[in-house]
């Protein structure tokens, strides 16, 4: 090859390189967009929140690791409350608010309770109370339960005694009993960036249990709870154990049966047909919220259940649809996973700009 040549292939080189960095990224080059970064789940938010395309390439939205980030901000109600993570503790020193009750081993403030050892510190503690708070905030407006009761919350000093308290394996991250409650050692929820989940799980399914006259079906209930604490994206990596054993989504009826029933005596079998049980209900209630009528379609079936309407009339005028061919109709083993099956982990926790 001539030096001239040479030359010239090297310029063709570098022209096509500056032709590249000035056009637009295509859709498929483009960095996915950050799981916090996606549309917030409240009453505002427009239905479907992503599009087909965008759940392929991003996977499901997840807000509930932010207040952990240096750019999070006590959240404000419209009477200027301030509440949720920060609202109570600043900087590790107690904020004082009326209502607010700190002592040893005990703290409450509205709906709640929380029960741990005496040795923490008071701010040791009272993110748990700041969620449980910010959850019910949240919760009761988008399902429209208003609950006059308080809930106990015991946090056991190890995983050890959560086991032995509550027979349960971490993989379930409380046992509610009424108003009673124990949940994981809050410590080791943290330490799993999981306990946002886990509490808004948890407020959910009081506030069904409670604010309901009849229970829901299993498959709503559960789908519920997992949809409102947004674990699709933890969900999704839980399901990569069992991706490459076949088929490992569950129908309605096998979802209906699995959480409905006691914790299997077998640890691993348990743990899998929970996982693959309460992914599947996930997946059940996206469709039915995000794609057939939002939040305020849910809002308005749980009211009518509420006010004693019953839950077949509710389902036909709400969705068109019985409640068994409703659930017939969101069977995920037809209709599959909305983000596809080619998943990878994602880490919602890091900021995004540590993706």
């Amino acid at each position: 090859m001539t030096l001239k040549l040479k030359q010239r292939l090297f310029a063709t080189m570098l022209v096509m390189l500056g032709l590249s960095l000035l056009l637009p990224v295509s859709w498929s080059q483009a960095e996915p967009i950050h799981a916090n970064d996606m549309p917030i789940l409240s009453m505002d938010t427009t239905f479907p929140r992503l599009s087909k395309e965008e759940l392929v390439e991003n996977g499901f939205p997840d807000h509930m690791h932010s207040y952990w980030w240096s750019s999070w901000e006590i959240l404000t109600a419209d009477d200027g409350t301030s509440y949720g993570p920060g609202a109570f503790c600043k900087r590790r020193q107690l904020v004082p608010r009326e209502g607010l009750f700190v002592e040893p081993g005990r703290n409450s403030f509205g709906n709640f309770i929380t029960l741990q050892n005496e040795a923490y510190k008071p701010c040791d503690m009272l993110t748990m109370l700041e969620n449980l708070d910010w959850a019910y905030r949240d919760l009761s407006e988008m399902l429209g339960m208003v609950v006059t009761d308080t809930l106990t919350v015991l946090s056991p000093d190890n995983i050890p005694d959560y086991r032995s308290q509550t027979g349960l394996g971490v993989w379930r991250f409380y046992k509610l009993d009424g108003n009673s409650c124990i949940i994981e050692p809050y410590g080791t929820l943290q330490a799993r960036t999981l306990e946002g989940h886990a509490i808004f799980m948890l407020v959910t399914d009081w506030l069904l249990n409670q604010g309901l006259p009849v229970e829901l079906p299993t498959w709503l209930h559960f789908g519920l709870m997992e949809y409102m604490s947004e674990d699709g994206v933890h969900l999704v990596n839980y399901m990569m154990e069992f991706r490459s054993q076949g088929p490992f989504l569950y129908s309605p009826i096998l979802v209906n049966h699995i959480l409905s029933q006691p914790p299997d005596l077998d640890p691993g079998k348990d743990r899998e047909n929970f996982r693959r049980a309460s992914y599947s209900a996930f997946l059940m209630v996206w469709e039915l919220v995000e794609n057939r009528g939002g939040l305020d379609a849910m809002r308005e079936f749980l009211v009518l259940v509420s006010q004693g309407v019953d839950m077949e009339k509710a389902s036909q005028k709400v969705y068109g649809l019985g409640i068994e061919e409703l659930a017939n109709s969101l069977d995920p083993v037809v209709l599959g996973e909305p983000i596809g099956d080619n998943t990878q982990s994602r880490k919602p926790t890091h900021p995004p700009q540590e993706r």
